[in-house]
């Protein structure tokens, strides 16, 4: 199980807190993304290619910098669920304390329901790629992916 409670948690997703002073409004945090980290925020918002503004660092050799954005606070929820997703998990758990649970593919069956079980109240949402076209839905009436 892989789990996700804060900014710090989506560095190793390839989506690296920077600073909060970056924002006039004070509001948002700057991120520098890497090419995985682009692809699921991309994902996340369904955007274009190229979305992102240029990297503040550069990153690793192995693992550059590619580009920066601005998120707020409350964005760590939706680009977390899908940074689990993106990176095997069939199912993600929503904690009521805004915290997430990746569940992995290696995970035992009989140890994923012992945690249903325990942690039932604690649960407010499940996320997992449920749609006939993964992340989106497929329009009965024109046949074309949302």
């Amino acid at each position: 199980m892989k789990t996700i409670a804060c900014w710090n948690d989506l560095e190793k997703f390839g989506i690296v807190v920077l600073t909060g002073e970056a924002c006039g409004l004070g509001y948002r945090l700057l991120f520098d993304l890497t090419q995985n980290g682009k692809r699921i925020v991309q994902k996340c918002f369904s955007l274009a290619e190229g979305f992102a503004s240029e990297a503040w660092n550069r990153g690793s050799r192995d693992d550059p910098h590619v580009g920066s954005v601005l998120l707020t606070q409350e964005m760590l929820v939706p680009i977390g669920v899908f940074a689990l997703l993106e990176t095997g998990c069939p199912e993600v758990w929503l904690c009521k304390n805004g915290s997430l649970l990746g569940i992995e593919t290696v995970d035992a069956p009989e140890v994923v329901e012992r945690y249903r079980t325990l942690y039932s109240e604690s649960i407010a949402r499940t996320f997992a790629y449920r749609g006939p076209a993964g992340d989106r839905n497929v329009h009965q009436m024109s046949g074309r992916i949302a």
